[in-house]
């Protein structure tokens, strides 16, 4: 098959990639280096540079009489709560046009569109564990992020009803990878933040925002790889949404506990460390519990989730350390 891979040097499409040239596809991959920046990498695959947002370049894409078996949708722009709160028109506004603009220009040489969405579609959703049927009557969401993801899921749909473009949508639940790394704090995800403030910094007391009682579900960036690798071809695949996580729940401070039990193991703290807090003021709409349900993933792949929170931790330490 021929596969259109956004946001290709991204770390999730780097891992997906490989499997999917692996089973044989040809892969054409699309990035603008936004985030971190130029990357000089040896390829397998076709590489264009180029900002999807401009309707010129997406047009591009789709010239000639060739088209694509499947789209996967990876380029995003994503932050921590901080980042969410001080670039809210970039992130509505780009997310939702890039999605917008693969659509409607290329409706007609795309038979599969496949979406990475976000727990944060579940932000005002009060029902635990979050159920993919739920975003049909929660409210909508506060966030930027968390709307332009479900702005994009109903644009996949739409597309699907009018255009009759199949789809997938994955919902995953807090990617942790080994490569993130940190930025401003609030920019990163928590897991990189905290890893920063405790192991890199030494802060103490480790500021967290609120109270540290927030819950979350890491789930391990080889897991969603493995999920979208295998699955998103699949025709039990097809016009369905799926959450991705690992259902182990584990507060902010609970977080932080472990890294700095990690950081001890490897010397990085001494061994008479221990964490204490500082509370910060946190923005009225954070999400204070994000669980998944994964009955469904369960029971149409038979797939769950393999790494737990504390392998992902160690794995990311190790990484940064060089350990």
């Amino acid at each position: 098959m021929r596969l259109l891979i956004t946001g290709s040097e991204g770390s999730l499409a780097q891992i997906v990639m490989p499997y999917l040239l692996e089973q044989g596809h040809d892969i054409v991959g699309w990035d603008n280096f936004s985030r971190y920046g130029r990357l000089d990498r040896m390829r397998a695959y076709t590489f264009y540079e180029g900002d999807l947002t401009d309707s010129d370049v997406v047009k591009r894409i789709f010239q000639g009489e060739e088209g694509f078996d499947a789209v996967f949708h990876f380029a995003a722009l994503i932050y921590g709560v901080v980042g969410f709160h001080e670039r809210p028109a970039d992130i509505i506004a780009d997310n939702s046009l890039m999605t917008m603009n693969l659509l409607k220009f290329g409706r007609d040489k795309i038979k599969r569109f496949i979406y990475l969405s976000s727990s944060m579609v579940y932000e005002r959703s009060f029902r635990w564990p979050h159920r993919e049927e739920d975003t049909q009557s929660t409210p909508v969401m506060s966030t930027s992020y968390g709307l332009s993801k479900f702005i994009g899921e109903r644009v996949v749909q739409a597309y699907h009803q009018q255009y009759d473009v199949s789809y997938v949508i994955w919902r995953p639940f807090n990617i942790i990878t080994p490569f993130e790394a940190p930025e401003e704090e609030g920019f990163s995800h928590v897991f990189a933040d905290m890893v920063e403030k405790i192991l890199v910094r030494k802060q103490k007391p480790v500021k967290v925002f609120g109270d540290g009682e927030q819950i979350r579900c890491f789930t391990n960036i080889y897991d969603v790889a493995d999920v979208i690798a295998r699955f998103s071809l699949d025709p039990k695949a097809e016009n369905e949404i799926f959450n991705i996580g690992n259902p182990e729940p584990i507060t902010i401070k609970s977080l932080a506990r472990k890294i700095a039990a990690i950081g001890k193991k490897y010397h990085i703290l001494p061994e008479h460390y221990s964490v204490t807090f500082e509370y910060q003021e946190i923005y009225a709409d954070d999400v204070k519990k994000r669980i998944p349900a994964v009955d469904k993933i369960k029971e149409v792949f038979g797939w769950e989730a393999r790494t737990k929170i504390d392998t992902s931790l160690e794995a990311y330490i190790k990484h940064k350390f060089a350990l």
